[in-house]
């Protein structure tokens, strides 16, 4: 069973990380850079390190369809959250 979902692990990681960094409501502003920001860029950072590591894993660790479906997947879920979620590093923070 949990070959069967591995391959969707990525994009629900992706999921996760854009729904959190664009949900955000109640932020403190302590000087230039706040300490929402940063909480948000170091979760930011947090999901491309896991989504990096889960498609390295799953590239070495499996030579069969879904091991490697598991690998472009996550591929995909790290490029989307990279591309989704860097509004965080210079746009505005929620208020």
């Amino acid at each position: 069973m949990i070959a069967l979902l591995r391959p969707v692990f990525g994009l629900i990681v992706w999921a996760v990380a854009f729904s959190a960094l664009y949900g955000c409501r109640a932020l403190s502003a302590l000087g230039p850079l706040s300490l929402g920001r940063a909480l948000l860029i170091l979760l930011w950072l947090a999901w491309l390190a896991l989504l990096s590591w889960m498609s390295r894993r799953y590239w070495r660790g499996r030579s069969d369809f879904l091991g490697r479906l598991a690998a472009a997947l996550a591929l995909v879920g790290l490029i989307a959250t990279a591309y989704t979620c860097a509004p965080v590093l210079a746009g505005s923070i929620c208020r």
